[in-house]
């Protein structure tokens, strides 16, 4: 995302913090071209650098459209920007889309916490109505990540790799139930637009995204010059990012490569055929880690392919009591599941599917099949995402990972889990 800087500021002291009654403070503010950015710390040279080491307020970004604007409606002839007590001057970026965001800007890595929120005192400051006008856009407070130079003028911001998400869950070993905190892969859905068209929804580690893009383009004979047009939002639950490139090559901007088999989703064109209504699964059964580990092993014991080549995965559907209805085998994991649905459904025996027990790794798409089956119970020997998860708990499916060596970690639904003593 292009952004310019248009002024860093630095300022020695407070002028208005604590000052309720007292009158303002005059400090001043002295803009510079660079600024070196301390991470936990802050600005060097400024009043907020090593107050409070982790704080929220080590640096705040002000939008130069928004003063502008405020500027017009006040009738102000000639803005005054130091008045705001702001550290960054930007444009080109709605700030408060940055809370609860990391991004980086010239290698410094920055953490959004929260609206720089303004208070009576613009009214003084700049001019009667400031306060008003700035309640919901008055800036924004940020940590420093990751230290470094920041630089007035053009500059890059980029989305860093989202912070992995934790999660409370429930882990059951040799007969015994713990409470545990779980870190999580994070998961999120990418639409890409090319020349104004749907060209393709992947899901993605949040980061990078242009790099992603990029990378993807040219590994399909499109866009070897580079990007005209790069834009980025995040909008909701996913990140859409619309390119310009020269390419004659991309009729109508639509996918020229087939679904990969890791990713049910690829192959869609947009956001809206993959993230649809779901309805909640409201079937009850009782799940615990041993009745988990008979199904996965009676599962492993149909695999095959895998056990000739060691290059494939699989779905299997069962009753609690260990019961399996079927076991099918794939090159990718949505399709090992699409095949035991369907099979399911052919066969009349849907409403008897307890649960879902899949090879590898949990995503978004596997916890969308399994809640489109109306399966209350789906189990992987390793982890989930943080978006299945969140599925998972939206639909109401018990989700588990893990369940190998005696031992499964139950992340959802955690109503129907058959909690033993610690």
């Amino acid at each position: 995302m292009k952004i310019v800087i248009h002024d860093i500021w630095i300022s020695p002291g407070h002028d208005f913090k604590g000052r309720h009654g007292k009158g303002r403070r005059n400090h001043g503010m002295t803009r510079v071209d660079e600024a070196w950015c301390e991470a936990g710390q802050g600005l060097a040279g400024d009043r907020y650098h090593g107050e409070d080491p982790g704080a929220k307020t080590q640096v705040t970004f002000l939008s130069r459209e928004v003063v502008d604007e405020m500027c017009r409606t006040l009738g102000i002839a000639r803005p005054d920007y130091t008045a705001l007590r702001r550290n960054v001057l930007v444009s080109g970026l709605d700030l408060n889309s940055l809370i609860g965001r990391q991004f980086v800007i010239d290698s410094v890595v920055f953490e959004g916490v929260e609206e720089c929120k303004p208070c009576y005192w613009m009214d003084e400051a700049v001019a009667p109505g400031a306060n008003a006008f700035l309640a919901g856009r008055g800036g924004l407070r940020c940590r420093i990540l990751a230290g470094g130079t920041l630089r007035c003028g053009p500059a890059d911001l980029e989305f860093a790799a989202a912070p992995v998400a934790v999660y409370r869950a429930l882990r059951q070993k040799e007969a015994k139930t713990t409470e545990v905190a779980d870190s999580l892969a994070p998961e999120r859905p990418l639409q890409i637009t090319v020349n104004g068209q749907p060209y393709a929804v992947t899901m993605q580690s949040p980061g990078a995204e242009r790099y992603l893009v990029r990378g993807l383009l040219h590994a399909e004979g499109a866009g070897e010059g580079g990007f005209i047009v790069y834009a980025q939002e995040e909008r909701g639950p996913a990140t859409m990012v619309e390119v310009e490139i020269e390419c004659p090559d991309v009729p109508g901007g639509a996918r020229r490569l087939a679904a990969t088999s890791s990713c049910g989703l690829c192959g869609k064109e947009s956001l809206d055929d993959v993230l649809r209504e779901v309805a909640a699964v409201t079937r009850d059964v009782r799940i615990d880690a041993a009745r988990l580990q008979l199904i996965h092993g009676r599962m492993r014991g149909r695999q095959s392919t895998f056990a000739g080549t060691g290059g494939s995965h699989a779905a299997a559907a069962a009753t609690v009591s260990g019961e399996i209805l079927a076991v099918f085998e794939d090159i990718g994991r949505h399709n090992a599941v699409d095949k035991v649905v369907g099979f399911l459904l052919e066969e009349g025996l849907l409403p008897r599917a307890d649960v879902l027990a899949v090879s590898g790794r949990v995503s978004f798409e596997i916890v969308q099949k399994c809640a489109c089956a109306g399966i209350p119970v789906l189990s992987a020997i390793s982890a989930p995402s943080s978006l299945a998860v969140d599925a998972a708990g939206r639909w109401n499916i018990t989700l588990a990972g893990f369940c190998r060596e005696d031992r499964a970690t139950f992340y959802s639904g955690l109503d129907r889990v058959e909690r033993h003593a610690d």
